[in-house]
């Protein structure tokens, strides 16, 4: 019984794993319900040297808090710990928050060595690193596999790094569906599923899997994926658009290549990863240690108003005290401004975001990664209305229930993926997206006929 709910477990979970142990994971499922194997002695062939439970960061003399993240990642330590070591998000994520509150720690290395794993657990933690690299700087670096769920994680640090021989890459999320009806068949074995809810067993294992069953499950896998894009995008600076033409095939890369094609910022080893996460650190404290020299600045621990942080008290000073008291700094600022608010701005018009929107976040100094959640926020936002919009048409059209508009709907939708399918020889995925975002009412139609 054991061993068939670590089975149903694995088989349930949704991957962002490397294809090479994705086959692992399904020998693992294989054995254990065959009872060719115990889970001991999976685990031990799967783990290998890699231990079991992750171990606590390192500080190195120069105060870098070096953290492992290795083996396939699931969001808590348990079965999944023995397949390469393990790696929990949420362990990850309270090594990664204690680091940043970590007043020995000036930096922050994540060591990735992961072909992947379940995509539970994932968003919470990139937010996390994402949070901590607001704190002290965060490089991600691998010197061996930073592929799919381990490339979700990475992108979220400050900058990444990997070495000329690494791969990195992997951007996909895959499912897995076992068919036993053939074995059952020829054992005597007739399996009679009692259930109730039309999904509740639409891509069981005890018959092969149908059409529908297919198109509910690449649905789930279309969704995830679609979660991937957008937080690589987000993480990376990139709109969606560039992360599907550029990174988002599932393919990896190994050491330049993956920098030229802009998964990772540089090659190097873990002694240049530790050396750049110090240079980020230094860049930040000369920053601060420049605002806390200038006049109209206070001391830190100085003065009740200052609150001890030491920054410049911006309304003492106007631009023309700062021209005169440091014309060198003030000039350097302005220039780094000038070109920080041009980037902005791009980065802004590349989320291909609802032109009125756009102006006002330009206008209101809005920061890009801020700008890409409220505009995907208001587009799902917007689809749910136009959803509901739809089908109250759907109502006075079609009859009580719309149905026969739906089908319709849906029907031209699909269409439109298979002309884009062949058009620009993509995935279904892709497909789905690119479609989805040109043609928002078809899209909600069809998601209706899906439910």
């Amino acid at each position: 019984m054991r061993h068939s709910r670590a089975a149903a477990a694995l088989m349930g979970e949704t991957w962002a794993l490397e294809p090479g142990k994705m086959e692992q994971v399904a020998e693992f499922a294989q054995a254990l319900i065959e009872g060719r194997a115990t889970r001991g002695e999976v685990f031990a062939s799967l783990a290998g040297e890699g231990g079991g439970e992750s171990r606590p960061y390192t500080l190195t003399e120069e105060g870098v808090a070096v953290i492992p993240v290795s083996g396939v990642i699931a969001r808590r330590l348990n079965l999944f710990s023995a397949i390469s070591g393990g790696c929990s998000t949420e362990l990850l994520g309270r090594q990664v928050r204690k680091a940043a509150a970590d007043p020995a720690a000036r930096a922050i290395v994540l060591d990735i060595d992961s072909p992947g794993g379940g995509v539970f657990g994932l968003s919470d933690l990139t937010e996390t690193i994402r949070a901590a690299g607001q704190i002290k700087p965060v490089v991600a670096f691998s010197a061996e596999l930073m592929c799919s769920a381990a490339y979700w994680i990475g992108s979220a640090a400050n900058e990444m790094m990997c070495t000329l021989d690494a791969q990195v890459g992997s951007i996909g999320v895959a499912a897995m569906h076992f068919d036993y009806s053939r074995r059952d068949e020829a054992q005597g074995v007739r399996r009679t599923v009692l259930f109730a809810g039309e999904y509740k067993r639409i891509a069981s294992d005890e018959k092969p899997l149908s059409d529908e069953g297919r198109d509910y499950l690449q649905a789930r896998v279309d969704h995830y994926y679609a979660l991937f894009v957008e937080a690589v995008a987000v993480n990376r600076g990139m709109s969606v658009e560039d992360v599907l033409a550029q990174l988002a095939d599932g393919a990896t890369h190994i050491g330049n290549e993956a920098a030229v094609r802009g998964f990772v910022n540089s090659v190097g080893n873990m002694e240049s990863a530790v050396a750049r996460a110090l240079e980020l650190a230094d860049a930040r404290n000369n920053m601060q240690t420049q605002e806390a020299d200038m006049p109209g600045t206070t001391p830190k621990g100085a003065g009740a108003d200052s609150g001890g942080s030491g920054l410049m008290d911006l309304s003492a000073m106007t631009a023309e005290q700062l021209t005169q008291a440091n014309p060198d700094l003030a000039a350097e600022l302005y220039a780094h401004g000038v070109n920080a608010e041009r980037q902005r701005v791009v980065d802004l018009m590349a989320a291909g975001a609802d032109p009125e929107a756009t102006a006002s976040a330009v206008r209101d100094g809005i920061a890009p990664a801020d700008f890409y959640r409220q505009a995907l926020a208001a587009e799902r936002t917007g689809r749910a209305e136009k959803l509901k919009a739809f089908e109250e048409r759907l109502g006075e059209s079609a009859g009580q229930d719309g149905q026969a508009v739906s089908a319709v709907a849906g029907d031209d939708f699909d269409a439109l993926v298979k002309a884009h399918m062949e058009e620009a020889e993509c995935s279904k995925g892709k497909a789905i997206l690119a479609v989805a975002r040109k043609n928002p009412e078809l899209h909600a139609a069809w998601l209706a006929g899906q439910k």
